[in-house]
């Protein structure tokens, strides 16, 4: 029974998900890179700083090449519930983010950055053994690139105000 209400539960959630016109790689590439009038180092810690206030765990940095790496997951506070009510629950909701910035020259740098979003499923079978499932697929809404980077503008004009 928990199988089939799962499986119901299932259905209605893909029929009601509509689908999305896959972006091309220029146009992907147009929404997720930007050029800041800033040095190096002021958006490389930038975008840390901007993360960190975001409530991303940083995984990863690598100054020499530009790369940041965060990740951030919430948790369902009613997963153990659903579990036991339904058999099956969404663990956590979940985003990582990766900054890849670029030296241009003295004052400009270029950023490139990629979102994912994702959820932790888990099901509970017929013999009580819990399975676990991870889905993750990029974001491709430009509005929310746009947001991630005005936000970084705003840490890095407010980073130089309090060095001037």
């Amino acid at each position: 029974m928990k199988k089939f209400l799962f499986l119901i539960a299932a259905c209605v959630t893909f029929i009601s998900c509509g689908t999305t016109k896959q972006l091309n790689p220029t146009e992907i590439k147009m929404m997720t890179t930007k050029q800041l009038d800033a040095d190096y180092n002021m958006v490389f810690s930038s975008a840390i700083s901007l993360l960190q206030s975001e409530g991303f765990l940083i995984s990863n940095t690598d100054k020499e090449t530009g790369l940041i790496n965060a990740y951030k997951q919430i948790d369902n506070k009613y997963a153990t519930l659903n579990k036991f009510l339904w058999g099956a629950a969404k663990e956590a909701n979940t985003a990582q983010v990766a900054f890849l910035v670029q030296k241009l020259n003295e004052n400009l740098s270029e950023v490139k950055l990629t979102i994912y979003e994702g959820s932790v499923y888990s099901i509970v079978g017929d013999s009580g053994i819990e399975s676990k499932t991870n889905k993750n697929s990029m974001v491709q809404d430009a509005q929310v690139y746009n947001n991630w980077f005005n936000n970084l503008r705003a840490e890095i004009e407010r980073r130089k105000a309090l060095i001037q």
